[in-house]
């Protein structure tokens, strides 16, 4: 798939095609059964030409499979995720056990305690797509004729800016992108959320400093609906990025 979009912003990293669906492609990357993953590192490979696919056996840990719509995979598989978020568990020390992360033990210290972290967890929009699979592609390798349901975009600040901007375009309204905190994977749960609306709003992404390091240090995403970025897409030839102002940081 053809993007216009991605020519003119010159993304550093392809956009990602996410696809819900009962179909699994042949030859995409999976986690092993049981074995443990990052739904972030995955998108990343996306992003760089791979295709990827998860399912309820598959989905790596258990915010990653709250991330992919399979529901709360959280309390079904008993996480304490509210003290891997703020202070840790130090009575894990005492075990022994070199495997466990220092995270575990000390805390990632999102918040200020288990309690406050735990209100967090709660607030979550907990989603079952009903699909089988999660597929991601890069945009390129995605289908017209079947169309992905969500997209996700890998940009700079200037670049976000543009995103933001031409997400109000042809709405005349000012709020048109949120920024929830969450798992790195999470925007794709909000960005769920979006599909159908009327007026539906732009995700921006990857706050999660766990896994910061997996991208460039300028670099955060923006997750949409796939009506919403033909919206945008088809706005390029008339939008800012026709102007002098944007040809000033175009290559900056």
């Amino acid at each position: 798939m053809y993007s216009k979009l991605a020519e003119k912003l010159k993304f550093t990293l392809e956009p990602v095609a996410i696809q819900f669906t009962d179909t699994k492609p042949d030859g995409a990357l999976q986690f092993e059964e049981g074995k443990r993953g990052c739904i972030a590192a995955m998108l990343v490979s996306a992003a760089q030409g791979k295709i990827t696919v998860f399912d309820e056996k598959t989905y790596g840990c258990p915010a990653g499979g709250v991330g992919l719509c399979f529901g709360d995979t959280l309390t079904k598989r008993d996480h304490k995720i509210e003290y891997g978020l703020s202070t840790g568990i130090p009575e894990l020390a005492a075990s022994g056990n070199k495997d466990i992360p220092k995270s575990a033990i000390e805390g990632e210290r999102f918040f200020a305690s288990p309690e406050i972290a735990l209100k967090w967890k709660k607030s979550l929009p907990y989603t079952e797509s009903g699909k089988k699979y999660v597929v991601f592609m890069p945009l390129s390798k995605a289908d017209e004729n079947n169309p992905p349901d969500l997209i996700c975009i890998f940009a700079n600040a200037d670049q976000l800016s543009a995103l933001v901007i031409m997400s109000g375009f042809n709405r005349g309204e000012g709020l048109n992108a949120l920024a929830p905190f969450g798992a790195a994977c999470h925007q794709i749960l909000y960005a769920y959320q979006e599909i159908g609306k009327e007026q539906p709003k732009g995700i921006m992404g990857f706050f999660d400093m766990a896994q910061r390091h997996r991208i460039p240090k300028e670099l955060l995403t923006y997750t949409v609906p796939y009506q919403m970025y033909l919206e945008i897409e088809n706005s390029v030839d008339e939008s800012l990025l026709t102007t002098e102002q944007w040809e000033k940081i175009a290559d900056r």
